[in-house]
């Protein structure tokens, strides 16, 4: 898919949200490359899902003072 960054000229429905993007505001036109149709979306949209977060990651394992020495040791 190609993506381009414009400046709308008159007022279009956004693909993902439906709302309105206002004359002057800034978009992302994306064009499939297979077939003649362009989507229209906000650049950051109100409507779009949001960002998956994922838990925090695992803490690692403490590893005792003993079992570190024998490492320096070896």
């Amino acid at each position: 898919m190609h993506e381009k960054i414009r400046t709308a000229y008159r007022p279009m429905a956004c693909d993902l949200c439906g709302l309105l993007i206002r004359p002057g505001e800034r978009y992302r036109a994306v064009r499939d490359e297979y077939s003649p149709v362009e989507y229209h979306e906000h650049i950051q949209c109100p409507g779009a899902p949001a960002v998956a977060v994922s838990e925090p990651p695992p803490k690692p394992p403490k590893i005792r003072t003993a079992f570190n020495h024998a490492f320096c040791m070896a």
